[in-house]
């Protein structure tokens, strides 16, 4: 793994904390008047001219919600806004009330749930979208300002859902940068009370606005930046899940390096790493599948991923494992063998028991278990370990790769890795 491309890390979380929130939900959620008359207006403020008048008891279909005001259906086909408080939602039709952030560039909005649907528009890196709908690993959104509707595959979307799935929730951050600052208020000119280290998790007890509030190991509180933090949500059944041994619904990103205009290295004859990683991940997803694992790729196509988006894919999943595959390249063209690399202290056992999963079952140099300072595993605040595979840079070694015989034992030695890991 020879070439690497410098991103943005931050564009992302950026991107999320500019977002005002703007929640879609379904048309058959409704609201009911609870005050004698209630003014409807034309717009989400007192500002906005009164153009209906609603009696209590009258019921109205909610479109949207916008900070403290619902847009509603009126009957005569026009739409109109009414203060939160005057009315009351029927909680049992509400929807989810989610917004999102596509990232990948050229995600593909399709017609229908599915990969046979028409293809009606495409999307970009960063560009955010409103969630209305789900159906299993497909979501339909709005997007923005274009008013288009549409599906898309749901783990090209970094999403922050207040009820998702109905599922009792707790939201965590983890600190990413060294002497992040722990502040008394939720404002930069507020007095510093603390500093955070990378790798620091937290449990948030209260968010305002682009701020969380985090219990300190002290018991106090304090509030840090969401721009400068990972989040991860834990479910109960997460939790259930994590004591249960065996592969059978965990959760799993593979991650196959490089693709696009991103080759990889390019192996002494000529081949690519980003074709051989992704031909790896294929294998070893069927072979996980198989043992009741849930799977997800980074990549199923040669399409550039940026780094940011292949770490959120993990968050964004609650990965109980993430591998990211990879061929090496070096100048001294006798080195041969395998290596596992991890950032974080948490990510080290699944290194190693995936390490000795392969030297196990593939007689080759073991070249061990290794602190690796590469974004995908630095980033992740999830167990996630990088490998790399073979040396293509060892002709011997880039035809032995190329063949079956390798890829299925290679494949064999990770699965038996993380069979022995979850057990």
């Amino acid at each position: 793994m020879k070439r690497s491309f410098i991103l943005f890390t931050l564009l992302v979380f950026i991107t999320i904390g500019s977002i005002q929130p703007f929640y879609y939900v379904q048309a058959e959620a409704t609201v009911k008047v609870e005050v004698e008359i209630l003014n409807i207006r034309e717009g989400p403020g007192l500002s906005y001219p009164i153009i209906h008048k609603g009696k209590i008891g009258e019921t109205y279909g909610l479109l949207q919600e916008k900070q403290d005001w619902y847009e509603i259906q009126l009957e005569n086909g026009k739409k109109g806004w009414v203060a939160d408080y005057l009315v009351s939602v029927d909680e049992q039709q509400k929807h989810l009330e989610s917004k999102g952030i596509v990232t990948v560039d050229g995600l593909n909005i399709r017609s229908t749930p599915n990969l046979s649907g028409n293809i009606i528009g495409k999307l970009n890196a960063g560009e955010a979208i409103q969630i209305l709908n789900e159906s299993k690993d497909w979501i339909q959104i709005s997007i923005g300002n274009r008013g288009q509707k549409g599906w898309v595959s749901r783990q090209y979307i970094m999403f922050d859902s207040k009820n998702e799935m109905n599922t009792p929730q707790q939201l965590n951050v983890t600190i990413i940068h060294n002497g992040t600052n722990l502040r008394s208020q939720p404002s930069t000119s507020s007095p510093i009370v603390g500093k955070g280290s990378s790798g620091d998790s937290y449990t948030v007890v209260e968010t305002k606005n682009n701020w969380y509030k985090i219990q300190l190991s002290n018991g106090n509180f304090a509030y840090v930046a969401s721009w400068v933090v990972l989040t991860t949500m834990e479910t109960v059944q997460d939790n259930d899940k994590k004591k249960e041994k065996g592969l059978k619904g965990k959760i799993i990103v593979i991650d196959p390096g490089h693709g696009g205009r991103d080759s990889g290295t390019i192996g002494f004859s000529g081949t690519f790493e980003k074709d051989i990683t992704l031909q790896t991940a294929e294998i070893l997803k069927n072979k996980l599948k198989e043992d009741g694992a849930i799977v997800y790729l980074t990549r199923e196509k040669d399409a550039f991923v940026p780094l940011p988006a292949r770490v959120n894919l993990s968050s964004i999943h609650r990965a109980d494992a993430f591998i990211s595959l990879h061929y090496d390249s070096i100048d001294d063209q006798s080195v041969v063998g395998h290596t596992s690399y991890y950032y974080h202290s948490y990510q080290k056992i699944l290194a190693e028991n995936i390490n000795n999963g392969i030297s196990n079952i593939l007689e080759m140099n073991n070249r061990g278990v290794r602190f690796g300072d590469f974004h995908v595993i630095r980033e992740n605040t999830q167990p996630a370990v990088l490998l790399e595979l073979g040396y293509l840079s060892n002709p011997v070694q880039e035809a032995s790769i190329n063949s079956k015989k390798y890829q299925e034992l290679m494949t064999d030695g990770i699965y038996n890795g993380l069979v022995n890991y979850f057990n």
